[in-house]
């Protein structure tokens, strides 16, 4: 098989000739650099052979300037098209993007027609999807599978831009605010979706941190009210123009108590599965037959901490639980972070290959 009919058929829940896998989440800026070094490559997607290849929309245009929502800010700080200011940080500097700082250009605002009028960037304009089109032809020629972002699809978008604290009070509240954000949002994602639809992509990522360790950010009921329908009405605009697209749903933590809600309205493929929260074969027993599985090899557990056999062992069982009878995408959970050695990295690469070999 190609990598491409690899995935395609894997994620439609068919046996492919092996798990594909992928390093989904990518290298921290350390690691990233010491692989660099160690190997004289330059990209581990191509070194290491992965499977799929992201595309994500072109530059924008726009000069948008958000100072009157930002106020002054200190050095290093970039802020991005959706006017969400970086702020570094000491954590940051030590590799740890996670831990940057954020100023929350919607934090003050208060009435629905403030959110009306923020200046949203131009994530819908059909010219940043000329390169995604460029893009994912070179993917499919080399016989890859392209799968197209939208990464922080509403929810997350939305605190990013609010702060959590007052979203989710917005949400308590019933606020117009939050629904004329949201809906905004949703406008955007929907067209985006469209146009990756349009160009060819094989997978459509979506994304949403909503879980914690220990169950969900926040209550079902009001992830049902706020996210799911605007989630659902994403998922359908890419289907409308693709219906055989492959619907890809991320999000951290243990997200247990919406997986059905998620394969009612068009998920097809779970990420990341993080194994130190939630049970990867008993999703399979429980979901198999209607939910596909990518990642599934702990970032916080086996790569950073175990030997290269414990890396072999967490491989070979995944396969043996979640990959019978196909559904399995195999990939670490999140970021390589600078602690995994280059050496768990490889053991990871060659378990799914030795397995098959």
């Amino acid at each position: 098989m190609t990598s491409r009919e690899r995935v395609l058929t894997a994620m439609r829940r068919r046996q492919p000739d092996r798990p594909p896998f992928d390093l989904s989440f990518g290298f921290s800026t350390a690691q990233l650099q010491a692989f660099r070094t160690r190997t004289g490559a330059d990209d581990p997607c191509d070194y290491f052979g992965a499977d799929t290849r992201m595309v994500w929309p072109g530059p924008t245009r726009l000069t948008t300037d958000f100072s009157d929502y930002l106020g002054p800010l200190p050095p290093g700080t970039t802020i991005d098209e959706w006017g969400l200011a970086h702020v570094p940080t000491s954590s940051a500097e030590r590799d740890h993007a996670h831990l940057e700082g954020f100023r929350h250009p919607m934090l003050h605002l208060e009435s629905a027609a403030a959110a009306d009028a923020y200046p949203l960037p131009d994530i819908d304009a059909a010219y940043r999807y000329e390169p995604v089109r460029e893009e994912i032809a070179r993917i499919h020629r080399r016989n890859l599978a392209a799968m197209a972002m939208l990464e922080c699809t509403v929810f997350e978008r939305a605190w990013y831009l609010r702060s959590m604290e007052r979203l989710l009070l917005d949400f308590t509240d019933g606020s117009a605010f939050a629904t004329t954000l949201l809906d905004r949002i949703t406008d955007l994602r929907v067209a985006q979706a469209q146009h990756y639809a349009r160009c060819g992509a094989d997978v459509i990522a979506y994304g949403d941190d909503v879980g914690t360790q220990r169950g969900m950010l926040m209550s079902v009921r009001m992830w049902r009210t706020w996210l799911r329908p605007r989630l659902a009405r994403a998922i359908a605009a890419a289907r409308e123009i693709r219906p055989d697209v492959l619907i890809f749903y991320h999000s951290d933590g243990d997200v247990s108590a919406i997986i059905p809600d998620l394969i009612e309205i068009g998920v097809d493929i779970l990420n990341p599965v993080q194994p130190e929260c939630m049970d990867p074969a008993a999703l399979k027993r429980n979901f198999g037959d209607r939910l596909a599985f990518w990642g599934t090899i702990g970032t916080q557990s086996t790569l950073p901490f175990g030997s290269p056999d414990d890396v072999r062992r967490e491989v070979r069982l995944r396969i043996e639980t979640v990959g019978v009878g196909g559904g399995l995408f195999l990939a670490p959970t999140h970021v390589i972070e600078p602690e995994v050695p280059f050496e768990n990295i490889a053991a990871f690469v060659d378990a799914v290959r030795d397995e098959y070999a």
